[in-house]
């Protein structure tokens, strides 16, 4: 059967096997066959775009996703790398470390303790709650509110 006689089905086919040859992977591979195929109904009036035109698309179009995912990878990588660079290297965290103690200072009592029996002292909960005159659960559930109220207050310190 001569290649131009191919149907578009057996032409996307060749063109994600080849591909899928180039590197790409499955998925890419199938979006890259049917851009392909659709800029070849653009160029070609009966829609009918020879396979040779369609491989050399469809290699184009690879080419052109490993260029920009490789630009976008360099440049979150820059910045995670900057960010990573700022947070853990610079200040060893000290800059975390002070934000915490400003949140904590600025807890109520009740929630100060409640972190100082469980954290600094180790307690379990079921004597957190002996102490505190509440259940299991309502210990457990103050800890959850004060730890949220933690990390958002030092996520808001740090911005």
């Amino acid at each position: 059967m001569p290649i131009d006689t191919l149907t578009p089905a057996a032409k996307t086919q060749r063109m994600r096997r080849y591909l899928r040859f180039l590197g790409a992977d499955h998925d890419a591979a199938q979006d890259l066959a049917q851009e392909a195929l659709l800029a070849g109904l653009h160029q070609w009036s009966d829609g009918n775009a020879p396979l040779a035109w369609l491989l050399g698309t469809a290699r184009n179009l690879f080419r052109k996703q490993l260029r920009t995912v490789g630009r976008r990878r360099e440049l979150v990588d820059a910045d995670r790398l900057h960010e990573l660079w700022q947070q853990h290297v610079v200040d060893d965290g000290e800059s975390e470390r002070a934000a915490l103690r400003e949140c904590l200072a600025n807890l109520p009592e009740r929630s100060r303790q409640v972190i100082a029996w469980r954290y600094g002292e180790g307690l379990p909960r079921d004597d957190i709650a002996n102490r505190l005159g509440l259940g299991s659960e309502g210990v457990k559930s103050l800890l959850q509110r004060v730890r949220t109220a933690l990390g958002d207050c030092v996520r808001r310190r740090m911005s």
